[in-house]
């Protein structure tokens, strides 16, 4: 079996706050970067190179701290190896990419720093992802088929489709004068040809203090690498 498709027999069930929750507790033991995350970039940079950039741009000194809020107290604070799968010219590629730490000088927490590609606590590219629900929403094949060609499990597979559908719904009541009733793959296609991508994912995740297409709550999955 593949290890990243070897999960625990209990599963958390699908993370999903009430959108006028009246108490929220705000994931901060991360830095989530939305930013230049668009069109371009995914037409024309691999997932990887989109991290590299995206990280490589980013500048410490300016930051507030995600848990104090101090700004320019940040510092770096070694990194981590982390999984990447994304899926490139036809093929899967599994690749370990080396994610920041930053320490806050202020509180004395500690984060690490996720571009938007990145979906927390999942091995998985958030173009990826989407690319596989794409294929699933488009099929002209076996579930079987398009799970065999991405490397996943089928019941991985269903578990991104109700999140995609569960999401797609929180997501249209922060969007203004957006068709709701628009197709699961129009959808899509159009958050990835939108110039503003990372602002919507961005709006997304400061609104429900979780990220777009993140399966499952921080609260269990604390105490690992994000």
């Amino acid at each position: 079996m593949n290890e990243r498709e070897r999960t625990p027999a209990s599963r958390a069930p699908f993370f999903l706050f009430p959108i006028n929750a009246p108490e929220r507790t705000p994931y901060k033991e991360m830095i989530r970067l939305f930013k230049e995350l668009c069109k371009t970039l995914l037409e024309n940079l691999t997932d990887e190179e989109i991290f590299l950039k995206a990280t490589d741009d980013y500048n410490h000194h300016s930051e507030r701290c995600p848990r104090c809020g101090v700004r320019g107290r940040l510092s770096p604070h070694g990194s981590y190896s982390r999984q990447l799968v994304s899926y490139e010219n036809g093929m899967v590629l599994d690749q370990r990419i080396s994610v920041q730490r930053f320490e806050c000088n202020s509180c004395y927490s500690t984060h690490a720093l996720h571009p938007d590609i990145l979906i927390p606590f999942s091995p998985y590219s958030l173009r990826f992802k989407l690319t596989v629900l794409i294929a699933y929403f488009e099929r002209d094949t076996t579930v079987a088929s398009i799970c065999n060609h991405f490397c996943i499990a089928v019941s991985t597979l269903y578990e991104w489709k109700k999140g995609l559908l569960e999401h797609k719904d929180l997501l249209f009541s922060i969007l203004i004068n957006r068709n709701r009733n628009k197709s699961a793959v129009a959808f899509i296609y159009g958050l990835l040809g939108s110039t503003r991508l990372s602002g919507i994912l961005g709006d997304f995740f400061h609104r429900y203090d979780f990220s777009f297409l993140q399966s499952r709550p921080p609260t269990a999955t604390r105490g690992r690498p994000p």
